[in-house]
C-alpha cells in the first residue's frame, strides 16, 4: 500500500511553473508532497483522487496569488480543509487580495510571504520551519506522491477483476416492511429501513439483489409469494413488519425460500429508537448465516459500516428523502429543513450532506433560480464525499449540482460514478439522460429515461423527457404511450399535490397533446399562479402555447423566460415542443442574443 503524502499542495494551473520548481525544492528537502500534474477536471477523479489526498494529508500548502484566489478548485480546496480543522498554511508567491470566498477560511492563519526581502533560500527555509511546526517530516529520503493514473492515461492498469460469484445462490428481493405503527405517517421509517438492508446487502459479492424500486412496486398487491417472486425473478425473499410508537421499535423479520414457501430463519427485535442501529446489522449478519454466504474480510465490515451513530440524525435523514422526492416546491423546502437539522446534529453524516445538496439541486432546477441554491448545492455534495468518497448519494447530488451549473462534463462523470455504486440510482441515470438530450444524443437519453421510469414509475417528470426523446427519434407511438401513461397518473398526484406547479404544467402539456385545447390552457394558467416568475414555468408555458399554435403568445412567454433567469439554450435547440418557432425570426434572435 503506498504512503499517503504529509503535505497536500493547492495551486492554480495558471502558477504551474513556479509551483513545481517550489515541490521540485520541497522533495529535495524530503518533505513528501502530493501534487496534481495531470489537470484533474473530471468531478468524479477530482473529488475520488483530491478528498482522499486532502484527508491523509497532515497540511494544505496554499500557494496564493491573484489567479489561485479565483480558482474553484483551490476554494474547493481549502473548504474541505478548513471545515474539517485540518492545517492551512498559505504562501505568498505574489502580493494578492483575498477573496471573500477565502477570506474566512484563512482569516486568522499565519501565512509566509515568500516573494518578500529577495532572499528566497531565507523565505524557503522559513517555509520547512512552519511544515516541521505542523508535524511535517523533513529531511527524509525525497518522497513524491502524483494523482493516479486515470483510465485515459495509456499508462494506466485495469484494476483487478473481482470473481464473478455474483447471484450464486439465487437473487434475493428484500421487500418493503409494512407499517403497522398506529401513525401510519411513519411509513417513511419502514421504507427506510428497507432500503438501508438493501443498501448493506449490495455490498456482498455473493448476493444478486432486486432493487429496492422494483420491489416496491408490489407494496399494494395481493399476489401470492410465488408470483411475487416469479416477476421478480427472486429465489429468496425478506419480508417483514415495523411498528414504532413514540421512542420504541418493535421489528419482525423473516427469510423464506420462494420455491418450497419454506421459512428459512425469523426473528422479532425490540428495543428504542437508539438500538435501530444495532437491530440493521444483527438483520443483515442472520441473512447472512442463513443463506452461508461466505464474506471477505472487507464484506465483513461494510456489513457493520454505520453512517451516524445518532438516531434521531438518521431518523430526520430517512424523513428528509421521504419528503424530498415527492418533488413539490413545499416538500423541498421541507427536506432541506430537515437535512440541514441532521447535519446540526452529526456534522460527519455524508448521506445527510447529499440528501441536502439534492435538496438544493432540485430547489434551483425546479423551483427557484437563485444561484444561493445552486452554490449550495455543490459545496454540501463536497462535504459529502469529504466524508465519504464510496458514497453513491454524494456522487448523484455531485453530478446534479454539476448539471444545474451547466458543467455537462464533470456531471456526466460524477453521475456514471453514482451509477457504478448503485445501478438503481434514478436521480443519476435522470441526470445522464437530460444531459445527452441536450447534445443531442437520443439514443443514449432514450435508454436512460426508460431505465428511470423502470425504477421509479411515479417520477412524472421522466415520461415528459422520454415523450420528446421519443419525438426527436421519431417513434411517435411509443411517445403517444408514453404521454398516456403519464395521464394517468397526473390526475390523482394533482388531487393529492395541488401546489405541485411543475405537475400541473406536465399535464398542460399531456392535454394539449390530447387535443384538450381548453384544459391544457386552464391548467397552465393554475400553474403560472402558483408558481409566478419562475423560469421554468415560463419555459414550459411557451412550449405549450407553441404546441397549441399561438405563437405570439409563445415568443412573448419564452422571452419572459429567459429575461428571469432561463439559460439551457442546448435544451431549446433540442426541445421538440419548440419546433413550431425554429423558423421564427424573433426566436432565432432571442435564442442566439443569450
Amino acid at each position: 500500500m503506498a504512503q499517503s503524502a504529509e503535505v497536500f499542495l493547492s495551486y492554480s494551473r495558471d502558477d504551474q511553473d513556479r509551483v513545481l520548481a517550489l515541490a521540485a525544492k520541497l522533495r529535495t528537502a524530503g518533505v513528501s508532497l502530493w501534487i496534481d500534474q495531470g489537470a484533474i477536471d473530471a468531478a468524479t477523479l477530482w473529488s475520488e483522487q483530491i478528498v482522499n489526498a486532502l484527508e491523509s494529508a497532515k497540511v494544505l500548502l496554499l500557494f496564493v496569488t491573484e489567479s489561485a484566489v479565483h480558482s474553484d478548485n483551490v476554494a474547493k480546496e481549502v473548504m474541505l480543509v478548513s471545515e474539517r480543522k485540518g492545517h492551512i498554511l498559505p504562501v505568498y508567491l505574489e502580493p494578492t487580495v483575498i477573496t471573500p470566498t477565502l477570506k474566512y477560511q484563512l482569516a486568522g492563519i499565519q501565512h509566509i510571504e515568500y516573494f518578500k526581502g529577495g532572499d528566497s533560500e531565507a523565505n524557503f527555509r522559513s517555509m520547512l520551519r512552519s511544515l516541521e511546526r505542523i508535524g511535517v517530516k523533513v529531511g527524509a529520503p525525497p518522497q513524491e506522491l502524483k494523482a493516479p493514473a486515470t483510465a485515459a492515461d495509456p499508462g494506466a492498469q485495469p484494476a483487478a477483476a473481482r470473481p464473478a460469484s455474483r447471484g450464486e445462490h439465487g437473487a434475493l428481493a428484500v421487500m418493503p416492511f409494512d407499517n403497522i405503527s398506529p401513525d401510519q405517517e411513519t411509513d417513511y421509517f419502514s421504507d427506510g429501513l428497507t432500503e438501508e438492508l438493501i443498501a448493506r446487502l449490495s455490498t456482498l459479492s455473493e448476493v444478486e439483489l432486486v432493487s429496492f424500486w422494483a420491489a416496491k412496486q408490489m407494496k399494494e398487491r395481493k399476489h401470492d409469494m410465488a408470483a411475487i417472486g416469479g416477476e421478480l425473478g427472486a429465489r429468496y425473499m425478506v419480508g417483514g413488519s415495523v411498528r414504532r410508537f413514540q421512542d420504541s421499535v418493535r421489528i419482525s423479520v423473516q427469510l423464506v425460500d420462494v420455491a418450497s414457501q419454506r421459512q428459512l430463519w425469523g426473528n422479532t427485535y425490540k428495543g428504542k429508537l437508539d438500538d435501530i442501529f444495532d437491530i440493521q446489522e444483527q438483520v443483515a449478519q442472520q441473512i447472512v448465516e442463513a443463506l452461508k454466504l461466505k464474506l471477505s474480510f472487507a464484506e465483513r465490515v461494510s456489513l457493520t459500516k454505520r453512517h451516524t451513530l445518532n438516531a434521531q440524525a438518521y431518523d430526520l435523514y430517512l424523513k428528509g428523502q421521504d419528503y424530498l422526492y415527492r418533488l413539490t416546491k413545499r416538500s423541498v423546502e421541507r427536506a432541506i429543513q430537515l437535512f440541514e437539522k441532521a447535519i446540526e446534529l452529526d456534522a460527519r453524516y455524508a448521506p445527510a450532506y447529499a440528501g441536502c445538496s439534492s435538496a438544493y439541486g432540485q430547489m434551483y432546477w425546479l423551483f427557484a433560480r437563485e444561484e444561493k441554491y445552486r452554490d449550495r448545492a455543490q459545496e454540501l455534495s463536497f462535504k459529502a464525499l469529504m466524508y465519504d468518497n464510496n458514497l453513491a448519494e454524494a456522487y448523484t447530488a455531485m453530478g446534479l449540482s454539476y448539471f444545474i451549473a451547466g458543467k455537462f462534463e464533470e456531471a456526466s462523470a460524477s453521475s456514471r460514478k453514482a451509477i457504478e455504486l448503485d445501478p438503481d440510482d434514478f436521480v443519476a441515470h435522470w441526470t445522464l439522460g437530460r444531459i445527452h438530450f441536450t447534445r443531442g444524443e437520443f439514443e443514449q437519453a432514450y435508454g436512460l429515461y426508460r431505465r428511470v421510469i423502470d425504477l421509479k414509475p411515479e417520477f412524472l417528470t421522466a415520461y415528459s423527457d422520454l415523450r420528446m426523446t421519443c419525438e426527436r427519434l421519431g417513434r411517435q407511438e411509443e411517445a403517444a404511450l408514453t404521454r398516456s401513461k403519464q395521464l394517468e397518473r397526473l390526475p390523482t398526484h394533482l388531487l393529492q399535490n395541488p401546489d405541485d406547479a411543475r405537475a400541473r404544467v406536465q399535464y398542460a402539456m399531456a392535454l394539449a397533446n390530447s387535443d384538450r385545447r381548453d384544459d391544457a390552457l386552464r391548467e397552465c394558467a393554475l400553474a403560472l399562479e402558483a408558481s409566478p416568475g419562475d423560469p421554468v414555468m415560463l419555459y414550459n408555458c411557451a412550449c405549450l402555447y407553441a404546441r397549441l399554435g399561438e405563437i405570439p403568445r409563445a415568443l412573448e412567454t419564452l422571452r419572459q423566460a429567459i429575461a428571469v433567469g432561463y439559460v439551457n439554450l442546448g435544451w431549446i435547440k433540442q426541445d421538440p415542443d419548440m419546433n413550431a418557432l425554429r423558423d421564427n425570426p424573433e426566436f432565432i434572435a432571442l435564442t442566439s442574443e443569450h
